[in-house]
């Protein structure tokens, strides 16, 4: 702060007198300018008194003339050549630098000493592979009683083979039995002749007194009835669809069995055998995949 004071002190010391002569000239020219602008007034008025008056102004104010302008240099076809110029002067320059340069020295033919160090590697890498396999050989001879695993693997493929077969075999065979018992039992039951000698003891209506059918209230779009088990939703798929011997029953059914036969005087069913209901249909399947060996159509009439 206190320097700043000792510069203002300092320069306006130095202002000051320098400044007193100026005002004495101001001084002086100051009557001179008012003279100056008194006539200037002067002349002005008598001008204006001695000028005829305007005539009236039109209504519609006449267009004035356009001024033209001065035409525009040509500065930009300049600047083109000076860049034209500039961008020629830098490939020169460039153009000697590169002739300026050195020439590099000649390169060693390096390559062809690579190419001979990779074939002696590769060949090195030959010989101790071939190294390796004869020691392995020799290290295979030397052990004592090793197994041959390779035989061993054979004769395990052999007897898997063999195991598969008899499998098959006897697949075949059971299947074979499963089938002439499936005959036997069709042969000692018909289930026309059942429908037939059921309407006749019991009546068409007969399932309307049974407690089984105490929850139908009717038939429901999407829905099966299974007497003991009530309605069930059925997919779109199997809606009104019917299967017949030798079908495969969707798995989804498996469940609704009918193990009351005996009450509907129906066969016994064969061992891995079941009866199944699917709306007013019964079905005789195998309790393994699901094979139809009987039906009998419309049980019952709604």
């Amino acid at each position: 702060m206190k320097r700043s004071l000792m510069v203002a002190a300092a320069v306006a010391a130095f202002i000051v007198p320098a400044a007193s002569p100026l005002t004495v000239l101001a001084q002086e020219a100051a009557p001179n300018r008012a003279e100056i602008r008194e006539q200037r007034r002067e002349a002005r008025a008598a001008a204006r008194a001695e000028q005829p008056a305007p005539p009236a102004r039109p209504q519609t104010p006449t267009p004035q003339p356009r001024v033209e302008r001065p035409a525009r240099p040509e500065v930009r076809q300049d600047r083109r050549e000076d860049r034209q110029e500039r961008r020629q002067d830098r490939r020169e320059d460039r153009q000697e630098r590169r002739l300026e340069r050195p020439t590099p020295p000649v390169r060693p033919e390096v390559r062809q000493d690579r190419r001979n160090d990779r074939q002696e590697r590769r060949e090195d890498r030959r010989d101790d592979r071939q190294d390796r396999r004869q020691d392995r050989r020799e290290d295979r001879q030397d052990r004592p009683n090793r197994p041959d695993t390779r035989q061993d693997r054979r004769q395990d493929r052999r007897e898997d083979r063999q195991d598969r077969r008899q499998d098959r075999r006897e697949d075949r065979q059971e299947r074979r039995e499963e089938r002439r018992e499936y005959r036997e039992f069709r042969q000692r039951f018909s289930g026309d002749r059942w429908r037939r000698d059921w309407s006749r003891r019991h009546g068409r209506d007969w399932w309307r007194n049974d407690r089984r059918w105490r929850g139908y209230s009717g038939i429901r779009i999407g829905f099966y009835f299974a007497p003991g088990y009530g309605y069930y939703n059925v997919p779109r798929s199997y809606w009104n669809q019917t299967w017949r011997v030798g079908d495969y029953l969707p798995s989804i059914f498996w469940r609704y069995r009918l193990d009351d036969w005996r009450t509907y005087g129906l066969g016994y069913p064969p061992e891995g055998t079941r009866w199944v209901l699917v709306d007013n249909h019964i079905y005789l399947i195998d309790e393994y995949d699901g094979y139809i060996i009987d039906v009998i159509y419309d049980a019952w009439s709604w």
